[in-house]
């Protein structure tokens, strides 16, 4: 009597033989962090103790390349979040940093951009004001601050904070979100649109990026700043002014946001001061950020 064959279902077969290869795929992913936290680890070692083991620069140009990189049937959004997740985590390995949020009472805030930002484990401190927030890094109970953008007529606006410090320790050095999802893409809920970094680092050249100066002066004019600006070879994207006192001889102090990268060395620095002479009476860069990966890019 011939023995019986036991039918196997193809479909069953296949997706199981798909399964066993998506499982090798994840030990091969595995290994390859904990590679990568082998190389974090001799990084580390040859740096030394720092203050911040961040590096804005790096991070922005390896995420343009990973977004520039043809991305097949990925989800849109996972990569960069994926790799934020990554970047955070191996920075704690190098050194413990702790990041103050504005988190204003009954008010839009930046906890849930910041949290997608440094991932799961970076310690987050929920500050009521962004002023707040950045006294805690001047205090050294952060690491770095994460502020709203600046805006025009702002009550308790925190850029005087970082423009009035004539050493000019703290200055802006990324953004976040690093990439702009479609409405509904993202975690955040009743969030800011996005926020600015604030710590003791000055940001890297990347290619694409905007900065901020600070200026404080007597008698002079918006529309003039402006026209010196452009004068001095800088393409203004936007400019904010508070008038540090009262009376026709008060000091007005601006923060002028610009396209492309200014150093602390800048040569046309030197224009702007040679331009405003004795009118000017503190002219210091703040800093900037990378400019993020923009919605819809595929």
């Amino acid at each position: 009597m011939p023995l019986k064959t036991i039918a196997i279902n193809p479909d069953k077969q296949a997706l199981a033989d798909l399964r066993a290869q998506i499982d090798k795929i994840d030990f091969v992913m595995h290994d390859l962090l904990r590679e990568r936290a082998e190389m974090i680890d001799q990084v580390r070692k040859i740096k030394g103790k720092q203050h911040i083991y961040i590096r804005p620069g790096r991070e922005a140009q390896m995420l343009r390349a990973l977004a520039g990189r043809p991305q097949g049937k990925i989800p849109e959004g996972l990569v960069v979040r994926l790799w934020r997740e990554i970047i955070s985590a191996f920075t704690l390995t190098e050194g413990a940093f702790k990041v103050a949020v504005t988190v204003p009472p009954k008010e839009p805030d930046l906890w849930d951009l910041s949290r997608d930002y440094y991932g799961s484990f970076t310690p987050l401190l929920e500050m009521p004001s962004a002023v707040t927030a950045i006294k805690a890094v001047q205090a050294e109970k952060a690491t770095l601050a994460v502020v709203p953008f600046p805006k025009e007529n702002e009550k308790n606006a925190w850029w005087p904070l970082l423009a009035s410090d004539k050493k000019n320790v703290l200055t802006v050095f990324a953004s976040l979100p690093f990439e702009h999802l479609k409405a509904g893409r993202s975690n955040a809920r009743n969030a800011l649109p996005g926020g600015l970094v604030v710590g003791k680092l000055y940001p890297e050249l990347t290619g694409d990026d905007f900065s901020f100066l600070a200026l404080q002066c007597v008698h002079v004019l918006e529309s003039e700043m402006k026209r010196l600006f452009g004068k001095a070879g800088y393409k203004v994207r936007q400019m904010l002014s508070q008038t540090m006192g009262r009376g026709g001889s008060a000091p007005t102090l601006y923060l002028v946001e610009t396209e492309g990268y200014v150093g602390r060395n800048d040569t046309r620095l030197s224009r702007l001061r040679a331009m405003l002479g004795s009118r000017l009476q503190h002219l210091a860069p703040l800093g900037g950020y990378a400019a993020p990966l923009k919605a819809g890019r595929r």
